[in-house]
């Protein structure tokens, strides 16, 4: 019983640690792809609106109102390009992502 209590203090304290500038760097992007709209959507993308330092980001995936086991991580440069994500919608049904984390990556790690 003691790995239960465990686990639930540590994602408790991890929820406490958020980085709210990191946070409020990312932005989220549609945009009409050709296959995309074809199928009703848009492409879903990422972006990174500091423009000095590299953004670490984990994003969950959700297919049909259904959280999936993809969880990734990007990271994102303080370029302003976007990471595609994929489709609004596939062929089967929609599909969209949810920010996990966020953080700065310190200078010596940033690529």
């Amino acid at each position: 019983m003691v790995w239960p209590l465990l686990a639930l203090c540590s994602a408790t304290a991890a929820a406490g640690d958020v980085d709210h500038a990191a946070h409020a760097a990312l932005e989220w992007v549609a945009e009409p792809e050709a296959q995309c709209v074809q199928l009703g959507g848009t492409m879903t993308g990422l972006r990174n609106r500091d423009r000095s330092r590299t953004l670490r980001v984990w994003v969950e995936r959700w297919y049909l109102d259904v959280l999936t086991a993809d969880r990734s991580r990007h990271d994102l440069p303080p370029d302003g390009s976007v990471r595609q994500l994929g489709c609004s919608e596939t062929r089967s049904g929609t599909q969209r992502w949810t920010l996990f984390d966020a953080r700065f990556l310190p200078t010596s790690e940033a690529q």
